[in-house]
């Protein structure tokens, strides 16, 4: 009976570091095998050594589906850009081979091969390197959403509700709460923390925070320290919050950019800035505070406006100074970063309609019901 000297079955698509490779070699008397999942490098890949019960499993999977059958198969759609492409190449000691590859075309069984390649690699890999991500989504779904709710976009609807002239009061939004999570990723791109964003009622006030956690190698999930972002988000004028990370000054930040105020033109608002050191568990880096004019007194003054560019100079936030110049109306200098290549993630929590909703389209009699007010996210978290 031929035995097996080497194979590869491997998938790759068009983005770096997508798709994957299994690999196998019986060469001087020694075997091994390398694994390298979607994500991974190439030159990252798991090698470890094989032994004959590996080797002679991964012959029955080629004999059980008759893959000898795929040997030729060479088919591509051209009509597809960015497409998957796939490969399977074995040798045998007794000079056959099997030789297929497509291009968004696969060969009778493609499926049922592919899962049965995945039972006999994976295992293997999981247990040297589980997949951090994957851990990740275990821990929040099987612990922190055990005792929360998932916090994802909501949607309200009010009745029209006159309050005297044209102003019409829709009433009061009410949030769930809950958690979301987001991997965060080191400085070497690999998916090392997780955040947990929370949003919790504590008495009358509506509290957000973070949590971190860090995923080791081995897929343990460590307690990474916390913070409390806002202890009265409902309670408050509040806009809308970013919190994101990024590496800058070759620190891996957590940051949370809030507004807080009556416009987004900035006007009797408020603008937070806090920066946590993700790798030294939360350490707090900054907490700033700009100011912007007062309502129907001034617009942006001068002294204004460099504190605004002081502030976002001092973080690495993209707004420049001839921007401040050009366009005074806009204070929203959390719009982009300097090293945009490092904008790891965005979570944004909106809540610019916080206390009552007006209409001052209809007029009708004092307190007759008109309608619904559909309101498209009582929460937004992206």
């Amino acid at each position: 009976m031929s035995e097996i000297i080497s194979f590869h079955f491997g998938r790759h698509g068009s983005y770096m570091g997508s798709g994957f490779d299994y690999e196998y070699e019986f060469k001087e008397g020694k075997r091994a095998l390398s694994i390298r999942i979607e994500g991974v490098q190439e030159e990252d890949a798991l090698k470890l050594d094989a032994d004959e019960a590996f080797a002679s499993e991964l012959s029955g999977i080629i004999d059980r589906l008759r893959l000898r059958k795929w040997d030729g198969f060479n088919k591509s759609d051209p009509n597809v850009l960015d497409g998957d492409s796939f490969g399977l190449y074995v040798r045998y000691d007794d000079g056959s081979r099997i030789s297929a590859g497509g291009y968004m075309e696969w060969p009778k069984g493609y499926a049922e091969a592919r899962g049965a390649f995945d039972g006999l690699f994976l295992p293997l890999y999981e247990d040297v390197r589980p997949d951090r991500r994957k851990a990740m989504t275990k821990y929040f779904e099987e612990v922190i959403l055990k005792d929360t709710t998932r916090l994802e976009k909501q949607e309200v609807s009010f009745p029209y509700i006159s309050d005297g002239g044209n102003r019409y009061c829709l009433g009061v939004c009410e949030c769930t709460g809950g958690a979301a999570m987001n991997p965060v990723y080191d400085r070497e791109g690999e998916p090392a923390y997780m955040l947990v964003t929370r949003l919790t009622l504590n008495g009358s006030k509506w509290e957000l925070s973070c949590e971190m956690y860090k995923i080791t190698e081995m897929g343990e999930v460590l307690p990474w320290g916390s913070a409390l972002i806002d202890d009265s988000f409902f309670n408050s004028e509040r806009l809308y919050g970013h919190i994101f990370t990024r590496i800058y000054e070759d620190r891996l930040m957590l940051g949370c950019f809030t507004q807080k105020g009556f416009a987004a033109s900035g006007r009797d608002t408020l603008f937070y800035i806090d920066l946590y050191d993700v790798e030294n568990k939360l350490e707090p880096l900054a907490n700033e505070k700009a100011e912007g004019p007062t309502r129907d007194r001034e617009w942006w003054t001068p002294d204004k406006i460099a504190n605004f560019i002081e502030v976002a100079d001092k973080y690495g936030f993209c707004q420049s100074k001839e921007h401040w110049e050009k366009m005074p109306n806009d204070p929203v200098f959390a719009a982009g970063l300097k090293d945009n290549t490092n904008h790891r993630f965005d979570f944004l929590l909106s809540n610019n309609h916080d206390g009552k909703f007006y209409n001052t389209l209809i007029n009708t009699p004092k307190g007759e019901v008109v309608g619904d007010y559909r309101v498209k996210g009582n929460l937004y978290p992206h």
